[in-house]
């Protein structure tokens, strides 16, 4: 109360005078709704106003998605969301909307809309194509030269995270992945012995998850009133607390490698050492610099760490498939010298096959390619997208379409290895059959986004992930603890779904 009281002391008259005429606004808005602009078909409409469906969508969020899709699948529709109201589209528009240019349809004012960047003191936009640069022009194209380091870093990980599974040992999947990805993604980040010190396992972990705490929290809020809602929600506060504990710790780390750079001194040929080199191209600041580290590994860590944690999910109760895979993965390195390279890793096309598949059964997001409207634009089929709205499309729910893929509710662990192979029926008719690798992102699937914007770190994940699943298959057999025979169904919150992170798996070594 001590501190609510001086906030109210400090800003009263002026929270005061802007609230009422906020209150104007909403007020407007729930009587004339915020829609005239759109001829669309509007989802949930039999809610009511523009708050109720706000409401109601908070427990029946997937609900309103399944029904747009099912009565419009080849059509926009509107609901409300969260975030006020979204236009959703259908998959045959994607391609003609991805070729909009960014003053039309905008992913970074989408971004912040979403991620409430304003209230969270988020970083600016040059920061954000500084990373984009430094991923899609030092990370991806480094893959090949940074692989063995890579590999070598992924071996020594699992074994100092997993314990020592002499006999079948339980394991908490998720939190024993986490940790080893922010290790071994911090080893290319900023270099070997600083990825594995606390400070920076709390800062690449923890900082995540304070961010996810602190949007959940600020969003149960109107969006009309986030603005003091802010102050309310201790979660922001604590976010913004552990981001200068992270860049206290990042700001010295930086002025050291700049100085033994400066000075000559070999350093590690990391994505640290590439910012570094490019950082006074766009006239960023320590601080700007330091705040990108922390982007990086909130964008790559949990991302890599649930798709792994799924992937493990969905294997430990197909041991046919683990046999299968563990005979793709000892041909391939008698092939290679024993030695995970680059080609070696692409020549896992089993293993491709099932991370995709994974991804395919697990969307995560229901909804993918979001994008602000920045200038009013009318699509080839007359759908008008009026300014200031947020569009996105139905990901999850069409790459479980059966009009899209065959038997959809069915595991197939071959069925993207097929599709590649040309040995099954591909009802996309894609004629280069590649498009159907992992990384590949089209308007069929979009787990990794679509266009221009796609995600530029996806080819640095795919090596991580194939790097961790192959070593984890070839040392470990893996079993589901006595009793139980089922898959750990995913949690559900909102439009999303994840792994349970409390769930355990036996693991015991192979002996060799």
């Amino acid at each position: 109360m001590g501190q609510l009281s001086a906030i109210l002391d400090d800003r009263g008259p002026v929270l005061a005078s802007v609230a009422v005429i906020l209150a104007a606004v909403f007020i407007a808005t729930q009587l004339f709704g915020d829609d005239a602009a759109s001829k669309l078909p509007l989802v949930g409409g039999e809610y009511g106003n523009a708050e109720k469906r706000r409401k109601a969508f908070i427990t029946n969020g997937l609900d309103f998605y399944q029904k747009g899709y099912e009565l419009f699948k080849s059509k926009a529709f509107r609901l409300t969301t969260l975030d006020g109201e979204r236009i959703v589209l259908p998959r045959r528009l994607m391609e003609e909307v991805r070729e909009l240019p960014d003053d039309v349809i905008n992913i970074e004012k989408a971004f912040d809309i979403m991620n409430e960047a304003k209230h969270l003191e988020m970083g600016n936009h040059k920061q954000t194509a500084f990373l984009v640069h430094i991923v899609r022009g030092d990370l991806t194209r480094s893959l090949v030269r940074i692989n063995p380091r890579l590999s070598e870093e992924t071996a020594r990980t699992i074994i100092e995270e997993l314990p020592p599974c002499g006999d079948w040992t339980p394991v908490v999947v998720y939190q024993s992945v986490l940790r080893m990805v922010a290790t071994i993604s911090g080893a290319i980040f900023i270099g070997s012995e600083l990825c594995r010190s606390p400070e920076y396992l709390q800062a690449s972990i923890g900082y995540t998850l304070d961010f996810v705490n602190a949007v959940n929290k600020l969003k149960q809020w109107n969006r009309h009133w986030r603005w003091i809602g802010r102050y309310f929600t201790p979660e922001v506060d604590k976010l913004i607390g552990e981001r200068k504990k992270a860049h206290a710790f990042l700001r010295p780390v930086i002025a050291q490698r700049r100085k033994a750079m400066a000075a000559g001194e070999e350093v590690p040929d990391d994505t640290l050492r590439w910012m570094l080199n490019k950082v006074d191209e766009f006239g960023l600041t320590d601080d700007d610099l330091a705040e990108t580290q922390l982007n990086l590994s909130m964008a790559a860590i949990h991302t890599t760490t649930l798709t792994v944690t799924m992937i493990l999910y969905d294997l430990v109760v197909r041991p046919d498939v683990v046999a299968e895979l563990r005979d793709e993965i000892r041909r391939v390195l008698a092939a290679n010298d024993g030695v995970m390279t680059s080609h070696a890793l692409f020549e896992m096309k089993l293993l491709d096959s099932v991370m995709k598949e994974s991804q395919r059964v697990n969307p995560g997001s229901l909804i993918r390619f979001q994008r602000y409207v920045a200038k009013p634009v009318t699509l080839s089929d007359g759908t008008y997208l009026p300014a200031g709205r947020l569009i996105e499309t139905p990901h999850a729910l069409a790459v479980n379409d059966p009009a899209v893929y065959k038997n959809p509710e069915t595991f197939d662990a071959h069925r993207f290895l097929d599709l590649r192979n040309g040995t099954a029926e591909d009802l996309l008719g894609y004629k280069n059959r590649e498009q159907h690798q992992f990384v590949t992102v089209t308007k069929d699937f979009m787990h990794f986004g679509y266009g221009r914007h796609a995600c530029p770190g996806r080819f640095f994940a795919a090596n991580e992930i194939k790097l961790i699943l192959a070593r984890i298959l070839l040392d470990y057999n893996l079993r589901m603890p006595d009793g139980l025979t089922e898959r750990y169904a995913n949690l559900k919150m909102g439009t999303n779904a994840f792994p349970d992170p409390t769930k355990e798996v036996l693991f015991k070594r192979v002996k060799v």
